[in-house]
């Protein structure tokens, strides 16, 4: 799989704001990858209602030390 094209890391966050993960994603060219690392609990059922719901896609789910977890986006539209 490619390199990401864009990486963004949120921290502190209890719930990934749609607002956010969205800006970030539309400086993806479609058909890239937005990769998020977060330690948001809540983000591995958010990001996947949230992809689903834009017709996006998650394509890797990585746990990391510490609580972290890095998810790729790939954008589809």
């Amino acid at each position: 799989m490619d390199a990401p094209h864009k990486s963004v890391k949120i921290s502190g966050s209890h719930c990934l704001g749609p607002v956010v993960v969205n800006r970030e994603l539309s400086e993806v060219p479609i058909g890239g990858i937005l990769e998020i690392i977060t330690d948001d609990v809540c983000a591995k059922e958010d990001l996947r209602v949230w992809a689903k719901f834009t017709k996006n896609e998650i394509v890797k789910i990585e746990e990391l030390e510490g609580g972290w977890m890095k998810f790729w986006m790939k954008r589809n539209k």
